[in-house]
Order: structure tokens, then C-alpha cells, then sequence
């Protein structure tokens, strides 16, 4: 196997049970009702999390997040560098974070401490398992002997071919978090629509259309899905996301491998991280695209 470690951060919510090897994720920070949790010694289930978010009182119990700082990126990477690993980072998009900044400027005095190995931090453009999936790829493509500099050129690729789509139950998140106006969350709480977002070619997130019922909502996910994705044998795994809704998960798999024609599906949890601006009762279609343009 190639000498390079694969990383990313939480916000990839890659699933645990893959079980890769050389691969680490650093942990991200975050806080609800009131309590603060590192994401690595103190965190909460999924579970625990969103039941945590519905019985927020008051506007101070809204969970929140914290970019990762260059110190904690260097505390991180030091010790893979040190044992002779070489680093790709998969990063959370700039767009949505300052923490790709603080990655690059801990990369940048990580090259000088360690002159003798490489460390690639890339910008996926992207968030959720639309980052995990870039990673796995990479993983898989380091398993058939790829080089540090084929893997690289991999990621960059694919920055530009994932594609999520997904639905949130509560409009209101994306008022909380700036996506939609008020008066918008207001209409869409009062006629309970559902929203449908995509991660766009510049990695932000970004409203696409709307439905009137939670149904109308996954089948417009598939149909955004369908329409964009790449043919389904050269889908290697489709990631199909959940904010503590298993039961809609199931159903949405079971229609993504019947409309959509593919065979690899993983259910993975939509994590603290990305919780936290999303809310309970997200869902969402992650796989490869032609392009990010909808």
C-alpha cells in the first residue's frame, strides 16, 4: 500500500463502519442545549444529539458549531507526518467554513517542520457525505496502488463530480443559519413546504427547488439525482443520509435502487456537525455526477 494517509473532517460524516485503514477524520467541536462537546472524548449519538435539538427551549439551547483552528490542525496532522506519512486532506468547502483556511495555514508550517513529507490539503467544495465520498473514492484508488500525486489529481476531479441533494424538515434551520429570508421560513413553516438544496459548483448550499410534503420532497431528490448523476456502473457506493429518520432513509434507498438503477447503497448519519445547521428529519442522495450544475 501506498505510504499516505487519507484525512478529512467530521463534517464528511463518513459512516465508522467502513472501517479504513491510514484514513483519520478530525474531530469538530459543537454545542446544545447549553453544553459543550470536543467531537472526539465528549460527544453525543446522533440520536442523543437531535432529541438534545428538539427539546431546545430557548435560543441559547440551538446547537452550534466551531471551525477547527490551525492549532488543532497541526496537532492532528504532526503525528501522522512524524511517523514517515505522507497527508491528502479532504476539506470541508471554503465557502462554508473559515476551517479550510486554517488547514492550509497549518499545512504550510507542517511543510517546514517536516521538510521531507508531503502534506495536500484540497478543497472539495463540499460538505456532509458529499466529502466522505470523495474520500472514500480516494481510499479506494490508494487500495489499487495509486500514487500520492494520481490520488491528488483524483480528489481534485471529484471536487467537481459528487453531488448531494437533500430535504430538511424545518425550514426555520435555514433561516437560523442565513440560507433562506425569514418572511421565507415563516411562508414555508405556515404551508409546510420542504426545501431541496444541493451543493453547487463553488461548494456552497444552495436552495434548488421546493415541495409541499415530505413525499414530493424525496421524490424530488431522486429526480435532481437522476438527472445529474453520472451512469449508475460507474457508481462505486451512493451514501443515502438521515437526521434520526431511519425509517424515511430505508424508503429513500429503496427508491434510489429502483429509480436510479444502482446497486451499492450505504445509510450513513447525518452528524452533530451538519445537524446543527440542517436540523432533525434531513435526508439526503449523495453519489457522482457530470457536473455540479442543476
Amino acid at each position: 500500500m501506498s505510504n499516505y494517509y487519507i484525512t478529512t473532517e467530521a463534517t464528511s460524516d463518513y459512516p465508522s463502519s467502513l472501517k479504513e485503514k491510514d484514513f483519520a477524520i478530525i474531530p469538530m467541536s459543537y454545542s446544545v442545549c447549553g453544553k459543550n462537546y470536543d467531537g472526539d472524548t465528549e460527544k453525543l449519538t446522533p440520536k442523543e444529539f437531535y432529541d438534545a435539538c428538539r427539546n431546545a427551549k430557548t435560543k441559547e439551547d440551538l446547537p452550534s458549531t466551531a471551525m477547527v483552528t490551525a492549532y488543532t490542525a497541526k496537532e492532528f496532522f504532526a503525528p501522522i507526518l512524524k511517523a514517515g506519512h505522507d497527508i491528502i486532506h479532504v476539506g470541508f468547502s471554503s465557502k462554508l467554513s473559515g476551517t479550510f483556511d486554517q488547514l492550509c495555514a497549518a499545512a504550510n508550517e507542517l511543510r517546514e517542520e517536516f521538510p521531507d513529507r508531503r502534506i495536500t490539503v484540497i478543497d472539495s467544495k463540499a460538505a456532509c457525505f458529499v466529502e466522505g465520498l470523495i474520500a472514500y473514492y480516494a481510499l479506494r484508488a490508494r487500495e489499487k496502488g495509486a500514487s500520492y500525486e494520481d490520488c491528488v489529481k483524483l480528489v481534485e476531479k471529484l471536487s467537481n463530480q459528487s453531488c448531494g441533494f437533500f430535504t430538511i424538515e424545518d425550514i426555520n434551520h435555514l433561516c437560523r443559519t442565513g440560507r433562506v429570508s425569514k418572511a421565507e421560513a415563516f411562508i414555508g413553516s405556515t404551508l409546510h413546504i420542504k426545501p431541496i438544496l444541493h451543493i453547487d459548483e463553488e461548494g456552497r448550499l444552495i436552495p434548488v427547488t421546493k415541495a409541499i410534503s415530505k413525499k414530493r420532497a424525496i421524490r424530488g431528490v431522486i429526480e435532481l439525482a437522476k438527472k445529474t448523476m453520472l451512469p449508475p456502473e460507474e457508481q462505486m457506493l451512493v451514501g443515502i443520509g438521515h437526521a434520526d429518520a431511519p425509517e424515511d432513509a430505508l424508503f429513500l434507498e429503496n427508491a434510489v435502487k429502483e429509480d436510479l438503477g444502482v446497486k451499492n447503497t450505504i445509510i450513513f448519519d447525518v452528524g452533530s456537525v451538519i445537524g446543527s445547521h440542517v436540523g432533525a428529519g434531513m435526508l439526503a442522495v449523495v453519489l457522482l455526477c457530470k457536473d455540479r450544475n442543476v
